[in-house]
């Protein structure tokens, strides 16, 4: 596959998850480039079988260095999604996207992180953990932790919400 075709297909799916991290749209956009520059440099030299979660693991590093030269936190920015038909189906779509960034900003980093890449962007457990840098089980045990922090979560909030 050819980088143009790779970046039409996986463009989407590495800005949102890149932006879930630096919540920065023109942050996120930067790493984006950063990464797809870094990407075209190993798909000269190298074949590269599974596209997707190659192309997360070196978001995720281009991130992480970003984070420890700038050593600075990351700020909230808006969402750039214009692929809806209507401004309601956009705001919807912001609003519930911002709100679960939220929650899942009270849980542990690894496990937002495990979330983020199974259940938002479809990765495999396996292919997650080779993202993170992590052995098969210890991704499980994370994810399976992070589910049930946002399940209490999600429940608190639910009986908030009903008093």
């Amino acid at each position: 596959m050819e980088l143009e075709q790779i970046y039409l297909t996986y463009f989407h799916d590495l800005y949102r998850y890149l932006f879930s991290l630096t919540r920065n749209h023109s942050e996120a956009e930067d790493l984006v480039q950063e990464t797809f520059t870094k990407a075209h440099l190993m798909l000269l030299t190298h074949d590269i079988k599974e596209i997707k979660p190659w192309l997360f693991k070196v978001g995720y590093h281009t991130f992480v260095d970003r984070i420890r030269k700038e050593k600075r936190n990351v700020v909230s920015e808006e969402i750039n999604q214009v692929d809806w038909n209507n401004p309601e189906d956009v705001m919807v779509q912001k609003d519930s996207f911002m709100e679960l960034l939220r929650y899942l900003d009270h849980i542990k980093p690894i496990e937002k992180q495990a979330i983020l890449l199974c259940d938002l962007h479809d990765c495999t457990y396996q292919q997650a953990a080779n993202i993170l840098n992590l052995k098969l089980n210890t991704l499980k045990s994370h994810l399976t932790r992070g589910r049930k922090k946002m399940r209490e979560i999600l429940t608190k909030e639910e009986t908030n919400e009903s008093i």
